[in-house]
């Protein structure tokens, strides 16, 4: 297995805190490469909540501490990652549950035209005459599950970086 450079390493967590979330690390090769998924929060900085503690203690830590092998972005990288992922789920089923599932006859519509301009507001349907009118199935999204689990990615966050500053011996209330 080829080592990794630490350079590499602070470049791709460099990376990764300041917003391009959609990348990944080769462990074999050691290339920084794109993910086919663009993630619903990437237009935001990584740690958008917990970026100032991070801030706070930049002139304590070194570059290697924050973002080397080990180092605090690393910890908080596969929490992030989480998080993005309970939000870009949360995202598609707000969207997919907008008007939700449509239920047609077979054959009362076009089903290929409507597959591919989907509904708009005020868009006119037209159905077979004779055969059942379409309906949409309202479905509910249950958003206290989904927040339920993001606060508690942004906790673990929030407790991640309140261990590690503590353990590298800059205790949150320093005295200089």
């Amino acid at each position: 297995m080829n080592k990794i450079s630490a350079k590499k390493i602070r470049q791709y967590y460099k990376r990764f805190a300041n917003g391009e979330q959609y990348i990944e690390l080769n462990p074999v090769s050691g290339e920084i490469v794109n993910q086919d998924k663009q993630y619903y929060w990437q237009h935001r900085g990584v740690y958008n909540k917990i970026k100032p503690l991070i801030r706070f203690y930049c002139g304590d830590l070194s570059e290697n501490e924050i973002y080397g092998r080990g180092g605090l972005v690393s910890l908080l990288e596969p929490w992030q990652r989480m998080y993005n992922d309970i939000m870009n789920n949360y995202n598609t089923r707000l969207n997919f549950y907008a008007n939700g599932p449509m239920l047609v006859e077979d054959g009362s519509v076009d089903v290929d035209e409507l597959c591919e301009e989907g509904l708009a507001p005020g868009k006119v349907l037209i159905y077979r005459q004779g055969s059942q009118a379409p309906t949409i199935n309202q479905v509910s999204v249950d958003a206290d599950t989904f927040i339920k689990t993001a606060d508690y990615c942004l906790n673990q966050m929030y407790s991640i970086v309140d261990t590690y500053v503590h353990n590298v011996g800059y205790p949150i209330n320093k005295e200089n």
